[in-house]
């Protein structure tokens, strides 16, 4: 019986595969490694110092992607912008998919105030990801660029997944209050309220949907429950007079501009010299 000639050219393949193989396994642990010695320097607080651990791994081993995602993260902590988009776009050059690089870049560009490049980023990143953090950055791009209805829907998934995230609802509410879906807006500050009771923004915003929507008698029953030291104590006084002022309340009203005049409220004073004078 004659035996079967081997394809030598296959058993290459097969052995230089294994190699292969067995070199990703060491280079996969190696990174680990590196990244586990630059942990424990985080540990003790020291950015710095494991940002300079990190630049000598890199130099030893400059095909190390999780190196360069490692250290954009850290930069990105300490404000270094543009260093940090270096070592993303070196993690995506060495990868065939950035993943999370690309969400990182997205923050990166809002908040260097690029918000379509923002915008870019964050939308190629929420098509493969379902990120909370990635939706909300995402909406508050498309509500620096007046795409309000767009920044709802980002906003909508974002608390989608993390329902109690108040920054979220807030936003949301925000992006339809400027759409003027004063309805939508309020059950979204509404919602915020119920998480985050004490939080006075809401209760600014609600009390400011509420006078747009023509409820002025409880929008100022939300007025009334700020107090003196509050930040918007004098924007709720004023508020109140313009919600009098729209219930033929003048002489209210003007009592009320007065009161945010003494509290350091600038419109109040333009407000009581045109509705105010001709009463006296």
């Amino acid at each position: 019986m004659s035996l079967k000639i081997r394809n030598i050219a296959a058993v290459k393949k097969h052995t230089l595969l294994l190699l292969m193989i067995g070199l990703s396994f060491s280079f996969a642990s190696a990174q680990e490694s590196y990244i586990a010695k630059v942990d424990k320097i985080l540990e003790k607080g020291d950015t710095a110092k494991a940002v300079k651990k990190l630049n000598g791994f890199i130099m030893k081993n400059p095909k190390s992607t999780d190196l360069y995602l490692k250290r954009a993260k850290l930069k990105l902590e300490r404000g270094d912008l543009e260093p940090a988009m270096v070592d993303l776009n070196s993690h995506c050059s060495l990868n065939k998919e950035c993943g999370e690089a690309d969400l990182l870049k997205g923050i990166i560009r809002f908040k260097q105030g690029d918000y379509s490049g923002a915008i870019a980023y964050l939308s190629s990143y929420t098509q493969k990801h379902d990120r909370a953090e990635a939706w909300s950055y995402l909406g508050q791009s498309h509500m620096w660029l007046q795409n309000y209805p767009v920044a709802v829907n980002a906003f909508r998934k974002a608390i989608t997944i993390q329902p109690n995230d108040v920054s979220s609802i807030y936003n949301a509410g925000l992006s339809a209050y400027y759409n003027e879906y004063f309805g939508l807006a309020d059950s979204f500050f509404v919602a915020g309220l119920k998480i985050s009771p004490e939080d006075e923004d809401i209760m600014l915003a609600h009390g400011l949907t509420l006078l747009r929507s023509g409820n002025h008698i409880e929008s100022n029953k939300v007025f009334r429950t700020f107090e003196e030291g509050s930040p918007h104590y004098a924007n709720a006084l004023y508020n109140i007079g313009v919600n009098y002022y729209n219930l033929n309340e003048n002489s209210l009203a003007c009592d009320y501009w007065t009161r945010a005049m003494e509290q350091g409220h600038m419109k109040a004073e333009s407000s009581k010299q045109q509705y105010c004078r001709k009463k006296r």
